[in-house]
């Protein structure tokens, strides 16, 4: 290929990466998936007696969907002592949450008696469900 026919190509790729960028600087952004109600969370004994100085305790409450589309929420929750130092975390995953649809919240498996748990902080990670899945 001679040097003529090398710039020629270099040239067209270098507009075709231009008009590529131009064209998606129009594009909408999606809506914001921020708008995600997390209640107050309780605590309840995962045992039958309900007695809060066994093992094991579960975070209770309910999650509400304010976006105007549907989203997965993955919650890892951190139960803290009577001090409110980190004593464990776990995992929780809200499939399928519709839009101004509420859900109850279950937790299980935090393995301290509820009457060690002052309460719970909540990080939450939110995901638009997209056609198709990625």
């Amino acid at each position: 290929m001679s040097f003529f026919a090398r710039s020629v190509f270099a040239l067209v790729v270098l507009l075709l990466v231009v008009a590529a960028t131009l064209a998606c600087e129009n594009l909408a952004t999606g809506p914001t998936l921020t708008a995600i109600t997390l209640s107050p969370l309780g605590k309840q004994p995962t045992t039958d007696v309900k007695d809060p100085s066994l093992c094991c305790c579960r975070a209770t409450g309910t999650v509400t969907n304010k976006n105007s589309v549907s989203v997965y929420v993955t919650m890892t929750l951190t139960a803290l002592d009577l001090k409110g130092s980190a004593i464990e975390k776990v995992l929780y995953f809200v499939p399928d949450l519709g839009p101004g649809q509420t859900k109850d919240v279950d937790v299980p498996g935090f393995f301290i008696p509820c009457n060690s748990i002052g309460g719970f902080t909540p990080e939450l990670s939110v995901h638009g469900l997209t056609e198709p899945p990625l």
